[in-house]
C-alpha cells in the first residue's frame, strides 16, 4: 500500500527545512499559514503567514541548527502528525538539547500545509535551552 501523499509532505518538508529549499517551502506552505510554536521562550506564539513562517525559521537558524528524526508520519487528507526527536547546539556556547515531540499540520486540498501545532515532551528543558536567545 503506497503512502499517503501528505506523510510526504512532512518528510519532504523537513528535509526541505534541513536543506534551506525556501523553492520547495514557497510551494508546500500556504500563503496564510498559521504556526503555533509552544512555550514559553523568543519563539514562542503564533506566526502567520508564510513569508513571516520563513522569517521565523531563519531566525531559528540563526542560534542552532536543528537535526530532525522523524520516527513515524501518519496522515490523511486533512491531518498529517509526525513523531520527531530534535536535536540541537547553541552557536553561541554550544550547549545541546534533545527531545522528542508530536507535529500535527492541517493540510488543505492542494497538498498544501494550512495549519501547525507542536506538542514537545518537555516543555521546560526546551525553554531553558533557548533562554537568552532572541
Amino acid at each position: 500500500m503506497a503512502e499517503h501523499p501528505n506523510v510526504e509532505l512532512v518528510r519532504r518538508g523537513y528535509d526541505a527545512f534541513i536543506a534551506g529549499d525556501m523553492e520547495w517551502m514557497n510551494e508546500h506552505l500556504h500563503e496564510n499559514i498559521l504556526w503555533h510554536e509552544p512555550g514559553g521562550n523568543f519563539l514562542s506564539g503564533d506566526v502567520r503567514g508564510r513569508e513571516a513562517l520563513l522569517a521565523h525559521f531563519a531566525k531559528q537558524v540563526q542560534h542552532f541548527l536543528p537535526e530532525f528524526d522523524v520516527h513515524d508520519v501518519v496522515a490523511n487528507d486533512d491531518h498529517a502528525i509526525a513523531l520527531v526527536t530534535v536535536r540541537a547546539r547553541r552557536h553561541d556556547n554550544q550547549e545541546t538539547f534533545e527531545g522528542r515531540y508530536v507535529h500535527i499540520l492541517h493540510v488543505d486540498a492542494q497538498g498544501k500545509a494550512l495549519e501547525s501545532w507542536t506538542f514537545n515532551e518537555d516543555q521546560a528543558a526546551l525553554d531553558r535551552f533557548l533562554e537568552g536567545l532572541g
